[in-house]
């Protein structure tokens, strides 16, 4: 006579559990991958932007070289759909003098990235989220050298 005890007729129960929770675990690593993906991706554009601003602030670069340089930063770091018209450069002291080369010293500049989420995601999973774009922005002074003058005559006394 075989005695059966009560573990061996509960043998496909582990094996039921994973199937019902199995697709609630995929969805949630999925999504917190994103939600990574979203993270990762906005501290490289909000880097993109302070890099394009500390050019600014050195006077000696035209907006289109800017804009170039926040966009091969962002390639660089992984996001290789950046490209230079998702770069804004504003002079918000003086909006005429819109050239960094052309600026006063102490004018203040905000150099704003706004990247389309749907370019960074890696799933499908991001159509339930509200956020369409990311974008950062870094504000900073023109430290542009003041124009020295020299008299060159010698004083004579």
């Amino acid at each position: 006579m075989i005695h059966r005890t009560t573990s061996s007729r509960r043998l496909g129960t582990a094996a039921v559990e994973l199937a019902v929770c199995l697709p609630f675990l995929a969805i949630l690593i999925a999504g917190i991958w994103e939600v990574g993906r979203m993270v990762q991706a906005e501290q490289i554009i909000a880097n993109g932007a302070r890099e394009g601003a500390r050019e600014i602030a050195a006077g000696q670069s035209s907006a289109t070289t800017i804009k170039q340089y926040v966009v091969n930063y962002c390639n660089i770091n992984g996001l290789s759909s950046v490209d230079s018209s998702m770069v804004t450069l504003t002079n918000i002291t003086n909006a005429s003098r819109n050239d960094p080369t052309t600026c006063n010293q102490l004018d203040q500049w905000r150099v704003t990235v706004a990247v389309p989420y749907s370019s960074i995601k890696y799933s499908t999973l991001a159509q339930i989220t509200s956020t369409s774009t990311i974008s950062a922005s870094a504000d900073w002074y023109s430290m542009k050298d003041l124009a020295l003058t020299i008299n060159s005559t010698i004083p004579t006394n």
